[in-house]
Order: structure tokens, then C-alpha cells, then sequence
């Protein structure tokens, strides 16, 4: 892996991914930011699994996200670690930005998560309905 003379590591030899979202709006306001595509990385796959270490009783979970650089055939591969916390502010992140999308979308999202729960998707035993 080349290494430039900052002493920073440039994740994905020979590919940077990138792209920014900058401004001075906020995450309920339309059109009040720029967003910089530039080797904006397009999702195409995605692995979780659990990691623990011995003596340590605090489970994280790894997401390993992949996908084709924006414009370019190159691809990128990252892995995220996170606790409960940054799980959770993912996927409330995510249904909060699918609720203001509109209410159509938001209800298909939610439906989608809820049939994942009914076929026992998330835990591997069938959820009794009440």
C-alpha cells in the first residue's frame, strides 16, 4: 500500500472513497445543503456480525459495507464497529429520514421491518402475534 507523506493511512489501496454533505441546514430542511458525490461510494452489499473479545463482556457489532465508487469502476470496502448506541442512531436515523421521504415510503419501510420481525428474521424464533 503506497502512503502519502502526512503519515495519515488512505483507506482502500489504490482508491479514496469519499463525498461530503455540507451546510448550514439541518436534517429537517430541504434543499439547505450541498451534497459532494464525488467518490461517493454506492451501497451494493452489506455483512453484520458480531464481535466480541475474550474478557471484555461488552458485544460490538461490525458492518462490513461495499460498494462501486461513484463514476468509477473501483469499489470500497469498509468495516464500521459499533455499540448498541451507534446502532441504534443508524437505524433511527434511517426510519426518521424514510418518515420525512414521505408518508408512503415511510409506512413501506416500516412494513418491511415488521415483516422481517414476523418471520423471525431478527431472532430465529417465530414472534407471536398478540
Amino acid at each position: 500500500m503506497t502512503r502519502k507523506k502526512t503519515g495519515r493511512r488512505v483507506s482502500g489501496d489504490p482508491r479514496k472513497s469519499g463525498g461530503d454533505i455540507a451546510g448550514w441546514g439541518g436534517p429537517h430542511d430541504a434543499n439547505a445543503v450541498i451534497i459532494d458525490t464525488t467518490d461517493a461510494v454506492l451501497l451494493d452489499h452489506a455483512t453484520v456480525t458480531l464481535m466480541g473479545s475474550p474478557g471484555n463482556p461488552q458485544p460490538y457489532l461490525a458492518m462490513l459495507l461495499e460498494g462501486r465508487i461513484n463514476k468509477t469502476p473501483d469499489r470500497a470496502r469498509n468495516l464500521y464497529l459499533m455499540n448498541e448506541d451507534g446502532a441504534a442512531a443508524l437505524v433511527s436515523e434511517l426510519l426518521a429520514l424514510a418518515h420525512r421521504i414521505g408518508p408512503e415510503f415511510g409506512a413501506r419501510l416500516t412494513e418491511r421491518v415488521q415483516h422481517l420481525i414476523d418471520t423471525n428474521a431478527f431472532t430465529g424464533e417465530k414472534q407471536e402475534k398478540p
